[in-house]
């Protein structure tokens, strides 16, 4: 499998270091993100541990499909439980602790892309507890040992020793489809899979919730809806980049009231999260979690930070310290939450004090940032110092927003506040 090289303009670069980017500059990362994943995939197939002889049919059925359809074959590689899947395994491999059972994905994978492509193969595999999943289209459960995955018109099926199930979009017997949230009002449509299916699909700071029944996801769906209205009325230029790169969400489980959210630094495109209660808090966790995958998609491309500084800082969001790239995602985060804020104002009551709080969030830890650069020589690269440049002319329009005193006074003494909480925790900062 040959893998192409791409590269960021540096007009792209910079609409990116401003805090956004478009559509365009979203396409180009997960362009990226597809040649990541085949160097991955690439890196398991040096060390595939079963018979040589079944790596080069699942190869070479792999192959075939690119060949049939380059784009479609782009999309089922460039899929965040593919980049999960690799990405574990990877790490496994790299510590000789992996399980000869998740290289089986890799034949799912294959067939997935075949369907998609048009193109017939199968391949038998081995089930983990009678599953055997298809990633991004659902889960099959059979009887016997293994399975046989096969691609036939660009549909799927699944047989075991004494039973046929076919792919569905729907749940059926021995079948459970991913399922999708959709939104299209007065903009760009987007549809995004709600997946509590993907075995690969943990790693969050809370476990992934088990199968939703059908009534929660129809309330995810209600609160999705609204806020997909909300995004497109009120900030369309996120809209269209989340229309662009989003594609997954995955349910967290809760124990509490407290929302949960989470990106992994390798999955881009996707993040974890428990469901918002309301259209805007959903609007804000949207961008704030998509602003961490572009960010991640970008530093897998280009160097912001010195991976070797090990300066301790403070982060104007949390209690512990954090190291530079960490504060880096934050700042960049919470521009984009501040700039979501300042649009839902006449929408929300609560809009106008968190935009305050967010874009002194953003600020301070920028200015941190910007200070280590000059105390600590090469903590920030050169194109950094450039992307820190982008970020602090957005930071500084949004402090130019005029809100009223009050509510900016009380947004620096909350930031005051946890400055204190912080150093009696840590100490000075770096």
């Amino acid at each position: 499998m040959t893998t192409p090289t791409l590269h960021l303009p540096p007009p792209v670069l910079e609409r990116l270091a401003a805090g956004g980017g478009g559509a365009t500059a979203v396409q180009l990362l997960q362009q990226i993100q597809v040649s990541r994943n085949l160097l991955l995939i690439r890196h398991l197939l040096d060390r595939w541990p079963g018979d040589a002889r079944r790596r080069v049919d699942l190869v070479t059925a792999l192959d075939r499909a690119r060949a049939a359809d380059p784009d479609r074959f782009r999309q089922v590689v460039g899929a965040p439980a593919v980049a999960a899947w690799a990405a574990i395994l990877g790490r496994a491999v790299d510590r000789d602790r992996a399980d000869p059972a998740d290289f089986e994905q890799f034949a799912t994978l294959a067939m997935v892309a075949c369907a998609r492509c048009g193109v017939d193969a199968s391949a038998e595999v081995a089930t983990r507890d009678g599953a055997v999943s298809l990633p991004g289209v659902g889960t099959a459960t059979v009887d016997g040992p293994t399975a046989t995955v096969a691609a036939a018109g660009h549909r799927l099926t699944v047989r075991g020793t004494a039973s046929t199930i076919e792919a569905s979009t729907v749940d059926g017997p021995g079948w459970q489809a991913v399922r999708y949230l959709t939104g299209s009002e007065n903009g760009p449509g987007i549809r995004l899979a709600l997946d509590d299916l993907d075995p690969y699909r943990h790693g969050h700071h809370a476990p992934p919730a088990p199968r939703l029944a059908p009534a929660e996801v129809a309330e995810w769906q209600r609160v999705f809806a609204a806020t997909w209205t909300l995004l497109t009325r009120r900030i369309p230029e996120r809209a269209e980049e989340l229309a662009a790169g989003l594609r997954v969400l995955i349910p967290l489980h809760t124990d509490s009231r407290a929302a949960r959210s989470a990106t992994i630094r390798h999955v881009f495109g996707a993040f974890g999260l428990t469901r918002p209660t309301s259209a805007p808090d959903f609007a804000v966790t949207l961008v704030h979690e998509f602003q961490h995958s572009k960010l991640s998609a970008l530093l897998d491309v280009v160097p912001l930070t010195d991976p070797d500084d090990d300066g301790r800082y403070f982060a104007p969001w949390r209690t512990d310290a954090r190291p530079l790239a960490g504060l880096l995602q934050g700042v960049y985060a919470f521009i984009g939450v501040a700039d979501t804020w300042r649009a839902l104002i006449p929408d929300d009551p609560t809009a106008t004090a968190r935009f305050a709080e967010a874009r002194l969030q953003a600020d301070h830890g920028l200015a941190a940032i910007e200070r280590s650069g000059v105390e600590r020589p090469g903590a920030v690269t050169p194109t950094g110092r450039a992307f820190l440049d982008h970020l602090r002319q957005t930071a500084d329009r949004l402090l130019a927003e005029p809100v009223p005193e009050p509510i900016d006074r009380a947004a620096r003494k909350a930031l005051d506040d946890l400055r204190t909480a912080w150093i009696a925790r840590n100490g000075t900062p770096s």
